[in-house]
């Protein structure tokens, strides 16, 4: 079993399910054909024996109407008053009467077989042993022979019972032969009765040919061939009566099967048996099992023909789609490789129309690559601008504590010297120094940022001799909030420096702060300076271009991509001459009053 795991392992996706296919296919061939084959054939025999039953029955009911049929027309005859008054006569005929009497029976009788062909001879025998008959194949008149199977009969007395008073049947018995042909016919017999007087006049026999019986089994045949299908009748008693072999009549049936199935050992036969109901006769199919199940075979042969077209198409398609399916399976391998091998930029070839689950797996992959790719560009970029700033702190690098002591000393000298306002100037610019230069990039509440911004504001509106006037709103909830340290300042200083350059007086700088919803902040710098055009509004936070001294808000652009990703929103209202207005929407990052503050790394923005 452990072998059989080990080299199923080894196999490919393909392989695997090609044998899968295989071994179901195997097992519905071998189990479940099996079964239905023996269900079927089980099934397709009982349909098929019913149907040759229902036709043998259909055949046995032809027989018996035709038996009821001459029946009928034999005691209407027998019943008839004129042809008992003829009957009657013969037992008191003389010389002088004889003619007359004989050429009424004779009358008679011809008129019922002219108009029945089949029917082959009739015989009378009156209570005085006087007989009469007339025979289709005989020329004689007025004293025709009768047959000795009709003299054989009045001997016997067969039909002096009950059963002569209703009608007897007997079975076919050989009658003469009339040049090369041999007669056979089976034969009615019944008491003639008086029914006004109720007393028997004598007894008539009617024989008809056994040919008629011939035709009924030939036309029930299922086929013409006899070989393949051939019916025969039996009485009661088990002896045939009517075959197209006539030697066997007279023999029993169960003799003749037993000497068949002697003769023919090889082809096995099913007899079907019905009993007519009239006579108690029984009338038999005897069916070539082969021919039977001749077509039941060929429905199996189909069947397991069309199984096979249809293993042959699924296990192609199979085949198809698993060498496709490996196909992209290998593809993403090697893409992998390639990748480990550190070509980042490979890629798994796709149909953009195929949807299944390895396409799929292959378009997430290549996404997952181009996100892989872009995030590395990001990490590089950042890098870059990481390492940069290093050298521009380096290059700038400067003792803090040698600035902070030198300004300190400008302010005492500042103090010693009555100048209030330098000595003010000089505290607030070391404080937004200190504030610059202790982690930039860290994250503090919005209250320390406002402190900063007033500090900063401040000291500009001092630089350009109080051309302007500026004011801070930030809601109370919001002051408790987080935000990237001095991320707006150079918008603020963008405003001071081109949008007022030119204001020697009068000039407005309003920052806002406020909730713009449950989940995000915003952050409105707005002043009434020169303004903007659409092209500058484009040119700076659309293209990110710099048309003029832009950098410090090309930065800012940069620091709110690099924190928030899209998670913000910037919007520009400008006109030259009116003024400019800066909506920043970002993130809301807020903390419960009291809590201490928490320090966190720059990505958490993101």
């Amino acid at each position: 079993m452990k072998g059989i795991l080990h080299i199923w392992k080894r196999q490919t996706f393909a392989r695997q399910l090609t044998m899968v296919f295989m071994g179901v296919f195997l097992f519905q061939l071998v189990i479940v054909q099996g079964l239905s084959s023996s269900y079927m054939r089980r099934f397709m025999k009982e349909k098929i024996e019913e149907s040759y039953q229902n036709s043998l029955r259909q055949t046995t009911l032809n027989l018996d109407t035709s038996l009821k049929g001459y029946k009928k027309a034999i005691d209407e005859l027998f019943r008839d008053t004129d042809f008992i008054m003829a009957v009657n006569a013969l037992n008191s005929m003389n010389e002088e009467n004889e003619w007359k009497i004989k050429s009424e029976l004779d009358k008679t009788m011809k008129e019922f077989l002219t108009y029945r062909s089949e029917v082959r001879s009739m015989s009378i025998r009156t209570i005085s042993d006087i007989s009469y008959g007339y025979d289709r194949q005989e020329v004689e008149l007025l004293n025709p022979k009768i047959s000795g199977l009709h003299q054989r009969y009045f001997s016997q007395g067969i039909f002096e019972d009950n059963g002569g008073l209703k009608g007897k049947w007997m079975p076919t018995q050989y009658l003469d032969r009339k040049g090369t042909r041999e007669y056979y016919v089976y034969s009615y017999g019944k008491q003639i009765m008086d029914y006004y007087t109720n007393r028997q006049v004598g007894t008539g026999i009617v024989s008809i040919e056994e040919s008629v019986l011939s035709e009924i089994c030939a036309n029930g045949q299922v086929s013409g061939d006899r070989d393949i299908n051939y019916l025969l009748i039996t009485d009661a008693d088990g002896r045939i009566i009517s075959h197209y072999d006539k030697d066997v009549i007279g023999n029993l049936v169960d003799g003749y099967f037993e000497e068949a199935d002697r003769k023919d050992p090889d082809s096995p036969h099913m007899v079907l048996m019905e009993e007519v109901p009239s006579t108690g006769w029984r009338m038999y199919s005897v069916l070539d099992e082969n021919y039977v199940y001749h077509r039941l075979y060929e429905i199996q042969k189909t069947v397991l023909a069309v199984s096979f077209l249809l293993a042959l198409a699924v296990l192609a398609a199979v085949l198809y789609v698993s060498k496709k399916m490996s196909k992209y399976i290998t593809d993403i391998v090697n893409t992998m490789n390639k990748v480990q091998g550190g070509k980042l930029n490979a890629k798994v070839g796709i149909h953009r129309d195929e949807k299944n689950e390895i396409s799929q797996i292959a378009t997430h992959f290549n996404i997952m690559m181009n996100t892989v790719n872009e995030q590395m560009q990001m990490v590089k970029e950042s890098g870059v601008r990481e390492k940069e700033a290093e050298i521009r702190a380096l290059e700038a690098q400067i003792n803090p504590h040698f600035i902070y002591n030198t300004l300190d000393s400008i302010n005492w000298l500042a103090i010693e010297n009555d100048q209030k306002e330098i000595s003010s100037m000089l505290s607030k610019f070391a404080q937004i120094l200190r504030y610059q230069i202790q982690q930039s990039n860290q994250i503090v509440m919005i209250s320390e940022e406002l402190s900063y911004l007033e500090r900063y504001l401040y000291l500009q509106k001092v630089r350009f001799m109080d051309s302007f006037e500026y004011v801070i709103e930030c809601q109370e909830s919001v002051k408790t909030c987080k935000i990237h340290k001095m991320i707006f300042q150079p918008f603020i200083e963008n405003a001071i420096l081109h949008g007022m350059a030119d204001v020697e007086h009068g000039g407005l700088l309003k920052v806002q702060i406020r909730e713009q919803d449950e989940e995000r902040l915003a952050f409105i710098i707005s002043d009434n300076g020169l303004g903007m055009s659409k092209e500058q509004i484009d040119a700076v936070f659309v293209r990110r271009m710099n048309p003029g001294n832009s950098i410090g808000v090309l930065n800012v652009l940069a620091r709110l991509d690099l924190y928030y990703g899209t998670a913000y929103s910037i919007h520009v209202e400008s006109g030259e001459g009116k003024g400019t207005t800066i909506e920043t929407v970002i993130p809301r990052q807020c903390m419960r009053p009291g809590q201490e503050e928490i320090r966190e790394n720059t990505d958490s923005g993101r």
